[in-house]
């Protein structure tokens, strides 16, 4: 797969920006947005990405995932998060790196990156994706409520090059999307990201937005939906924003 990196010093978005483009024809699978600010940054949801001027890797991949149906659209995910993590344990040796469902990367209870995606569907097939990529990688301090980010530079002695750290993400995750494209391994990526869950296989506290309760993750279905085992037995799915870690 080959990456074509558009480099825009500030911007309020880049998947916003991207969506402009894809919109007028002018982005095309493997274009990156990349920037050094971006002043509405976005997570999930409502949720609010802060990122010191210079200092993290903000970007947005465009794909053209023909090969992943509407309904396995968390394919997507599932390969951008394994990148991710495969990357970020490459700069940090000596700590736990996990995927906190859906899509968060933790250094054992820090986040550290995270993706937005944005699908564009027509048919029963995805015609456009735009996988929005935020790494804290040298901001030393945050100022924002959000109440665990960690940067890569916590874990090193020295500032990391951004531009060395962005072509080891595409290459990783060119590598991933291409092997899914060829092999459509969708049992074998889901293992691996399954394994690779914060909180796999532990009991740990969790709400549904009324009760805390104890579970354990176990598993994710082929839509995404998180699996877990209640302590009486029951095995429960869970939609994104349906439940809770509880810290």
């Amino acid at each position: 797969m080959q990456f074509n990196i558009i480099n825009i010093p500030k911007l309020k978005s880049t998947n916003s920006y991207a969506q402009e483009l894809i919109e007028s024809g002018d982005l095309h699978e493997g274009d990156v947005i990349s920037t050094q600010y971006q002043k509405n940054g976005r997570g999930q949801g409502d949720n609010f990405w802060e990122s010191e001027h210079g200092s993290n890797l903000l970007v947005s991949i465009i794909l053209e995932p023909s090969m992943v149906p509407a309904q396995r659209q968390f394919v997507l995910t599932q390969i951008v998060s394994l990148a991710l993590v495969d990357l970020i344990k490459e700069y940090i040796l000596t700590e736990e790196v996990k995927i906190k469902w859906p899509n968060d990367i933790y250094v054992n209870k820090n986040k550290i990156a995270g993706i937005l995606f944005q699908n564009f569907v027509k048919g029963n097939h995805i015609e456009f994706s735009i996988a929005g990529i935020g790494i804290n990688v040298n901001q030393k301090k945050y100022y924002s409520e959000a109440p665990n980010p960690i940067s890569i530079i916590h874990h090193s002695n020295s500032p990391t090059n951004l531009k060395v750290l962005l072509d080891k993400l595409l290459d990783k995750i060119g590598f991933n999307y291409e092997t899914y494209r060829l092999k459509e391994n969708f049992e074998e990526l889901k293992s691996k990201y399954v394994i690779n869950l914060y909180r796999y296989n532990e009991w740990a506290t969790y709400s549904d937005g009324n009760n805390p309760f104890q579970g354990k993750i176990f598993d994710i279905d082929e839509f995404g939906r998180l699996e877990v085992m209640m302590k009486s037995g029951e095995e429960k799915k869970f939609m994104f924003k349906e439940i809770e870690f509880v810290e």
